[in-house]
């Protein structure tokens, strides 16, 4: 189970030890960890560092990712990140194909399927993300936009088992009319999401699948089946320490 926190552009170096500070203080991390229940952080580029080394210090278990990275591995590509970097930095993985990286950026389905080869040939955890907006939903269209940004990534998952590595990759379903609104997916999306991954792709694929888009103490709860998701991936409610202690106990119990 993954409880991973996008931070997006958001904390600084002060904000970053506090909240490490406070998620210390409690003593349930190393048993969810041995339960294979994680909290993975993804912060902006410029704190991956100290993010590793300030919860080394701490001894806390929390997996490290970034939230983005380019589709090249050197080259005069100004301010971008390669997959080298990422593994330089101890990241363990990386996010892609946000919606907020597509709207706002311009990225495609081949610029997603471009940057997973090169994750993944760096041996980097994928956390690949999709969805449908409000208007593709309301024209039905919802599966068929899911299968178009899915089905190239999964190819280049495919050639990637084919070459002998086996690096798990994850998808996180973020409907876009969910994003920021306080709009949740209700459980018979996710499990209709889930369906769709396990018919057109197979059943390893589907055992990939996350949820994101306004995951709150409040709607995680209902959200929550084993057999239908790995975990979560958390925007804005993560941003504060105490709900992820909340979100935590909500959905674990308290395991210490």
């Amino acid at each position: 189970m993954l409880m991973i926190a996008n931070w997006k552009m958001n904390m600084s170096r002060k904000e970053i030890v506090a909240y490490l500070d406070t998620l210390a203080g409690e003593d349930r991390w190393g048993v969810w960890n041995e339960r294979e229940i994680r909290l993975v952080l993804c912060p902006p580029f410029p704190y991956l560092d100290l993010l590793r080394k300030e919860c080394v210090r701490r001894d806390l278990p929390f997996g490290i990712m970034a939230q983005n990275m380019a589709a090249f591995d050197t080259g005069p590509f100004t301010g971008e990140v390669s997959a080298g970097m990422l593994r330089d930095v101890a990241a363990e993985g990386v996010l892609l194909g946000h919606s907020e990286r597509r709207q706002y950026f311009g990225e495609t389905d081949a610029d997603v399927t471009r940057k997973i080869e090169r994750a993944l040939a760096f041996g980097l955890v994928p956390v690949v993300c999709f969805g449908e907006t409000q208007e593709e939903r309301d024209r039905g269209d919802a599966s068929v936009v899911w299968s178009r940004q899915i089905a190239p990534v999964w190819e280049a998952v495919g050639r990637d088992r084919a070459e002998g590595r086996a690096t798990p990759v994850f998808w996180a379903y973020e409907p876009v009319w969910a994003i920021g609104t306080g709009r949740a997916a209700g459980l018979a999306d996710v499990r209709e999401v889930s369906r769709h991954l396990r018919k057109t792709f197979g059943k390893e694929c589907a055992r990939g699948l996350l949820y994101g888009g306004s995951v709150n103490a409040e709607s995680v709860t209902s959200l929550f089946e084993k057999e239908t998701v790995r975990g979560f991936l958390v925007g804005g409610a993560f941003l504060d320490a105490r709900t992820v202690l909340c979100i935590f106990d909500r959905l674990f119990g308290r395991e210490s």
